[in-house]
């Protein structure tokens, strides 16, 4: 809901905006066509998500899924420090890290959501984020990318003469932001204990 409202507000703000200044006719044009055009990205989408989507479904028939979710489960023990109770969540924080390594950022999403309710529900206080659920949360926003699909897909339909060049700057871009992202939480978890 706090979402759809920001956006119905931001449509009103525009709407009553083009109306006060006169411009009604082309705020209509631009809404418009901004439709068409965002209907025709997704369609000249499709066939690179489809292509995507058979080599990830194959990665995860394969077992390479499964196996780099095993790769991470003693650095994820040792990383997240968990709190007694929240340990039951560690298989699907390492398939969800895996699954968004491996650019399947859909098939990742229930197994974070299942991590985080098990993290919860370890809690003593309900409502409260442990160190490791929020070290989660950041390990799961700025993911190390192996395989950045949705840009090298972007890339090839913008006509990129070679779309995959990104790999190699998107993994390391992508390990560095990581590791500034657990840096802060260790330094914030360091902060809060001098507090304490």
């Amino acid at each position: 809901m706090g979402m759809n409202g920001i956006f119905c507000a931001l449509l009103l703000c525009g709407v009553v905006y083009a109306a006060a200044t006169g411009q009604a006719d082309a705020a209509q044009r631009a809404l418009l066509s901004g439709g068409e055009e965002a209907v025709g990205l997704c369609l000249s989408l499709a066939g690179a998500y489809a292509f995507f989507g058979g080599v990830m479904g194959l990665m995860r028939e394969s077992g390479l899924a499964s196996g780099l979710a095993r790769l991470l489960h003693r650095p994820m023990r040792l990383l997240l420090r968990f709190a007694p109770g929240e340990e039951a969540a560690l298989a699907d924080i390492c398939m969800n890290l895996a699954a968004d390594m491996l650019g399947m950022g859909n098939a990742s999403t229930p197994a974070g959501l299942r991590a985080m309710r098990a993290m919860a529900d370890a809690q003593p206080q309900p409502g409260h984020a442990s160190g490791a659920m929020l070290l989660f949360l950041v390990l799961n926003t700025t993911s190390v990318q192996l395989i950045p699909t949705t840009m090298i897909g972007l890339r090839a339909q913008a006509g990129a003469a070679q779309p995959a060049d990104i790999v190699l700057p998107t993994l390391l871009s992508s390990a560095v932001s990581c590791a500034c992202g657990v840096l802060l939480c260790r330094l914030m978890e360091a902060r809060e204990g001098a507090r304490a």
